[in-house]
């Protein structure tokens, strides 16, 4: 069983990773035969003439180090660069060991976002004392870390060269690295961006759902569960009998929803909140009768390991599976109730109604931010670049958001206005 994307060419790669990711990165890619990596070592941020080169030579940047990753996308914001960013794993592995050991501190962060140490608290059911170390430099961070540190905070960075000059200074510290698993999803991710992978993005994924039996009580649920489900993958339900069920969606889609084909909820609510079995068959193809045929295969595996199981058949008949079905914070899957009178007339104004930035709010939750530029907004609401800039005018107008910044360009053209949507911490905060 193979559970990485298998493609038929090489994609030639330049990743760009501080020296301390470098073996790590290397042995992950030995599961990726597709990928030709080209490697630029780097230590602390500069744009030498060699890295101005290597920028501009591929079609695709990864990029290992979230410091250095921020200061290309300033430097220019039309660069193809995608981040191995994911430490939540080791962050849950370290405040778990010391919630073990019963140790209590004050942690100080630099470039983690606050919503990712939020959502790893709340599954330990722990509260944790921290704060930032901001800078603009990788000096002013430094400082910033030994200034907390000094004042008895433990420092937790994510940056290499931090890293390494906290280690020079004798701080007692942690550097947080991606999992193997967490670069195996960043890496499929990078795979279907790519120019030559943009046509599997809009391949058709068909998928089967079988429950073991649905009382007359919870049918409805049922249902609304599954139109709410096809509703997050923008894909179409359709019943073939009182106990299974198909729905039609795309494959860039799914793996977006799906965090990379490695978590799908969908069973743990039917089995926790219902108290009903069932099993998921997920089929790709280069058509719609392959998906169905592959969906079919799914589905068998699926009900020879299940119940309660999900497979995916590929378009080369190889296998993704069994998925991790356990429930994760997912912020759509909540209604947010808006009860501020004066941000719903605000919103009206801007022709936005309660359940539509419910809907919002749990889609750029899910991405963890809350300043963008047009062009980000697009890509987080999968909307056109024109209909991002016409929402932000009306959110504008109503005061629902405020320009904070603007961003250089690079190439020829206007610079980029950078918004804070301020109205989403409204209603966090209320």
């Amino acid at each position: 069983m193979n559970n990485h994307t298998a493609y038929t060419s090489q994609s030639l790669i330049g990743i760009i990773v501080p020296e301390i990711l470098l073996d790590t990165i290397k042995e992950t890619l030995r599961g990726f035969p597709n990928i030709q990596p080209h490697y630029f070592i780097i230590h602390d941020f500069s744009m030498t003439d060699e890295l101005q080169r290597f920028i501009y030579e591929y079609e695709m940047l990864v990029v290992a180090d979230p410091y250095i990753f921020q200061q290309l996308k300033l430097y220019d914001s039309t660069l193809p660069l995608y981040q191995i960013n994911s430490r939540a794993l080791r962050l849950y592995e370290l405040l778990l060991t010391h919630q073990l050991q019963n140790v209590q501190k004050q942690y100080c962060f630099d470039l983690m976002q606050k919503s990712d140490i939020l959502s790893i608290t709340h599954q330990l059911q722990q509260e944790i004392d921290f704060v930032y170390s901001i800078g603009e430099t990788i000096d002013e961070i430094v400082d910033a870390h030994t200034k907390h540190a000094e004042q008895g905070a433990f420092p937790i960075t994510t940056i290499a060269s931090v890293y390494i000059s906290l280690c020079e200074r004798n701080i007692e510290c942690r550097y947080l690295i991606p999992t193997k698993q967490e670069m195996i999803v960043s890496f499929e991710r990078v795979l279907l961006a790519s120019k030559g992978r943009q046509n599997k993005e809009s391949q058709i994924v068909y998928g089967i759902i079988q429950f073991e039996s649905i009382t007359n009580q919870v049918q409805s649920k049922v249902e609304q569960i599954l139109h709410y489900f096809t509703q997050q993958l923008d894909g179409h339900l359709i019943m073939l009998n009182p106990l299974q069920y198909s729905f039609i969606t795309t494959r860039g889609q799914l793996e977006r929803e799906t965090l990379g084909y490695k978590h799908l909820p969908l069973l743990s609510r039917f089995k926790e909140e219902l108290q009903i079995n069932c099993t998921i068959g997920i089929g790709f193809g280069i058509n719609a009768y392959d998906s169905g045929r592959h969906a079919k295969q799914a589905l068998y595996q699926a009900n020879e390991n299940g119940p309660n199981l999900c497979y995916i058949v590929r378009e080369d008949n190889s296998v993704i599976g069994p998925i991790d079905t356990t429930v994760f914070i997912n912020y759509e899957q909540y209604p947010l109730v808006i009860t501020d009178l004066k941000l719903l007339e605000r919103a009206e104004k801007a022709g936005m109604s309660a359940s539509y930035i419910s809907k919002l709010m749990g889609r750029i939750m899910k991405h963890q931010k809350l300043v963008y530029t047009a062009d980000e907004l697009a890509q987080t609401l999968n909307i056109t670049l024109r209909s991002a800039n016409r929402i932000l005018l009306k959110w504008l107008d109503a005061g629902l958001v405020d320009i904070i910044g603007e961003e250089k360009v690079a190439h020829r053209g206007r610079p980029r206005r950078i918004y804070y949507i301020q109205f989403l911490e409204d209603i966090k905060n209320q």
